[in-house]
């Protein structure tokens, strides 16, 4: 098969596969709700749903919808620090080990310390 054929039915896979995620707001008021619920949280599925021709919601299993939240979260995070170091410079930073010294501590305590604590 020619990579122009073998890109051509990778593309045909993946539109099927698209289309077969994809479901109508009329289905879903038809019945078939409690069949696509289970199939987002059994089978950790993902559909696209459709009103008049559109994308208009999707329906994810709720593991990934904590892990997006945690993304979002994250990233706003991030751009908060980006933020916040914009106009920083380098003579106003310490390092680690001089933030350590100063508040009365040596590096073996803080490493026995970390030692005991548990990241989540």
């Amino acid at each position: 098969m020619s990579n122009a054929n073998l890109q051509r039915s990778r593309q045909l896979s993946s539109l099927k596969e698209l289309v077969s995620q994809m479901i109508s707001v009329s289905e879903l008021s038809r019945g078939r709700a409690s069949k696509i619920i289970d199939e987002v949280a059994k089978k950790k599925k993902n559909f696209l749903v459709i009103k008049n021709n559109k994308p208009q919601a999707i329906i994810v299993p709720i593991d990934v919808y904590d892990e997006l939240i945690q993304v979002q979260e994250d990233y706003k995070l991030l751009k908060l620090a980006l933020k916040r170091t914009e106009n920083l410079k380098q003579e106003n930073c310490s390092t680690f080990e001089e933030v350590v010294k100063e508040a009365g501590f040596s590096m073996e305590e803080i490493d026995k310390l970390a030692e005991s604590v548990e990241i989540e």
